[in-house]
């Protein structure tokens, strides 16, 4: 489930950026180019958690009751790897790694502007360094140097009065968290350069020709500090040109486009009866939790109950801890009608009984596979197995 919807997401956020890529950019409709990137990240993430009614997805469930052996040797089995923990902790690792980061460019930031002089303004502050420092600002703070002329503080006024930290650092949370999208890294970058042409035309004014001198001549490097916003951010090249840009033609049409892109991602996501899983790291294919004739055990339900009631055996940590309760063992009948994909989900019991479940769903002979319109496909099968103790 949770690869389904990372799937959804990054068809989501890749289809968004490339209407914008098309659409939208390099145009001089700043102010909605800002508000769409912001909340682009917003829908990918929310609309894969779109479901209609219609679409809802009907799970095949039996329930079987096992009763407990007296305490009898466990058959060993032999030990499988299991990736999901791993994957796990390596999204949490990337994530603090990123998350340090920016704490760490955040306290640079804060060591740099208690080494300069500080100058407080009406609605802003300036913090002094002596030597190259290329102007930049941060919230209300603007870093300046002893070379600062009044274009660039006004490039830097207008990323204080429009607020662009705020937006930089929620980019940067977004990205940090959702590290694996290369979608949000590219929205994220978009983003940067849109807060640019807005401070760009604030600062020229009706200058443009003079403004793009003082670009061409600022040299410097960018401040590689998350979510500061640098004068002398490149590609220059690129701000001059959407500086002498003429205003955008077909706005409307620009802008309204998305409603049918909106349309169509929202029936797609949530219109779906059917989910995705893997069973090979190289294959994707298609699993089904409603059929027209779903899988079953060779033989019948009763067969199924003979082969738990003979095979299960009550884990001896559970007898003694007198734990009872319904395992939901979810696992895939495929087109072969060979069992694959075993897992439990919901509320653990512990002391051995989801092990026990599993190894036994595991050792499962072959199915007879489910139906979709004629053929044979995979199926998402749930089996809550009670375990209750006599």
């Amino acid at each position: 489930m949770m690869l389904t919807y990372i799937v959804k997401v990054l068809i989501c956020s890749g289809v968004l950026y490339g209407y914008y890529a098309l659409a939208l950019k390099n145009s001089t409709l700043h102010v909605w180019n800002r508000i769409f990137l912001l909340l682009a990240p917003v829908f990918s993430l929310a609309l894969p958690l779109v479901q209609f009614p219609f679409a809802q997805q009907e799970v095949v469930m039996r329930m079987l009751e096992v009763n407990a052996y007296a305490p009898a040797p466990l058959i060993k089995t032999a030990a499988t790897f299991d990736i999901v923990p791993l994957l796990y902790a390596l999204y949490i690792g990337v994530v603090i790694v990123l998350l340090v980061r920016m704490v760490l460019s955040w306290r640079k930031l804060k060591l740099l502007a208690a080494q300069g002089e500080v100058q407080e303004e009406a609605g802003f502050t300036t913090i002094r360094h002596e030597g190259k420092v290329s102007p930049f600002s941060f919230f209300s703070r603007i870093f300046i140097n002893d070379t600062l002329s009044a274009p660039i503080l006004r490039h830097e006024l207008a990323h204080v009065q429009g607020h662009h930290t705020i937006d930089k650092l929620v980019m940067e949370m977004l990205c940090a968290v959702c590290w694996y999208n290369p979608f949000f890294y590219l929205m994220k970058r978009e983003l940067a350069m849109v807060h640019e042409f807005i401070a760009d035309k604030a600062a020229a004014s009706d200058m443009q020709a003079d403004y793009a001198k003082v670009l061409l001549q600022t040299t410097l490097q960018a401040q590689s500090l998350a979510g500061v916003s640098t004068f002398g951010q490149s590609p220059v090249k690129r701000r001059i040109t959407v500086l002498f840009s003429p205003k955008t033609n077909y706005s409307f049409i620009k802008k309204t486009f998305i409603i049918p892109i909106a349309i169509v991602l929202l029936l797609v996501m949530g219109g779906q009866r059917s989910s995705l899983a893997v069973s090979n790291p190289a294959v994707m294919e298609e699993v089904f939790t409603f059929v027209e004739q779903p899988p079953t055990y060779a033989g019948g339900e009763d067969e199924l109950s003979r082969y738990l009631s003979q095979h299960i055996r009550y884990p001896r940590e559970a007898i003694e801890k007198g734990a009872y309760g319904t395992v939901f063992v979810q696992f895939v009948v495929g087109a072969d009608g060979v069992i694959r994909d075993v897992r439990t989900v919901g509320k653990k019991l512990g002391h051995g009984l989801e092990e026990e479940s599993i190894r036994v769903v595991q050792a499962m002979p072959r199915w007879n596979a489910g139906s979709q319109q004629g053929k044979k496909v995979s199926v998402e099968f749930n089996l809550p197995i009670r375990f209750q103790l006599d």
